[in-house]
């Protein structure tokens, strides 16, 4: 990756901005250049984030709905007019087991993984520059049909599915707008942290056995391929899913 601030003067949307992959992604957007929008559902989150990002822009939305995708969207044109890098990376994690899973967990997961992708990329067509670049947020899980999670596994397919929709889009390719998927295997975030030391140990005993590299990656790890997706160096990359999982779906 070439060192030079790769994303001076262009506006980047994260969202799920507060915390995590989407935090980590923050900071080093900003540190190439990035004018940043962060939104996110907890307020008090988004402004502690906000405080070691100068001029960054934090919209407090809850971007399972309608209405707080519009007003996400209607903060960035009333503010900016356009953007550069649009980042969904919103979502949520440890959904029920599959025989626990009722009909309103299903609408939340749903909602909150795939509507929110969904319509935070469609509510920001007229804003894309020319040139854009879209990321979505997928994981590793939704190709290997692996154990535990079906849900989530389920909506995290979806996303890479919906990255490679949009980006066939004959629009947005005559436009060069890009769009691609992230797909992270087990990151050590706040949402895989584990309270209960036992099930610490035993969540680490098990990426220990199950990801050839032997561990979990850091969100800073998934955030530099956030990096290489919304910045000049892959110009020529789209309708693709990169995966950052230790080589867990891969080898």
């Amino acid at each position: 990756m070439n060192e030079q601030r790769t994303l001076d003067g262009k506006i980047a949307v994260i969202t799920g901005g507060s915390s995590g992959i989407g935090l980590a992604a923050a900071h080093l957007f900003h540190q190439h250049g990035a004018q940043l929008v962060l939104a996110a559902r907890d307020e008090t989150k988004l402004q502690q984030a906000a405080t070691a990002l100068p001029g960054a822009l934090t919209v407090t939305a809850d971007l399972s709905t309608l209405d707080g995708i519009n007003h996400l969207i209607q903060t960035v044109d009333d503010q900016h007019g356009y953007l550069d890098v649009l980042f969904a990376n919103a979502g949520a994690a440890h959904t029920p087991d599959l025989r626990d899973t009722d009909e309103k967990a299903f609408a939340h997961y749903i909602n909150t993984n795939v509507k929110s992708a969904f319509f935070t990329i469609t509510r920001s067509l007229d804003l894309l520059n020319d040139q854009a670049s879209v990321i979505l947020t997928s994981s590793a899980a939704h190709s290997r049909g692996a154990l535990g999670d079906p849900l989530y596994t389920l909506t995290k397919a979806a996303v890479a599915s919906m990255a490679r929709t949009f980006a066939a889009d004959p629009q947005l390719l005559a436009r060069g707008i890009r769009v691609n998927s992230l797909s992270p295997g087990p990151i050590r975030t706040p949402l895989t942290a584990m309270a209960d030391p036992a099930m610490a140990q035993a969540m680490d005993d098990y990426i220990t056995a199950t990801v050839p590299m032997r561990r979990m990656g850091t969100a800073e790890e998934a955030a530099r391929a956030a990096l290489y997706l919304a910045g000049s160096d892959s110009t020529y990359t789209t309708g693709s899913d990169l995966p950052v999982d230790g080589g867990l779906a891969q080898i």
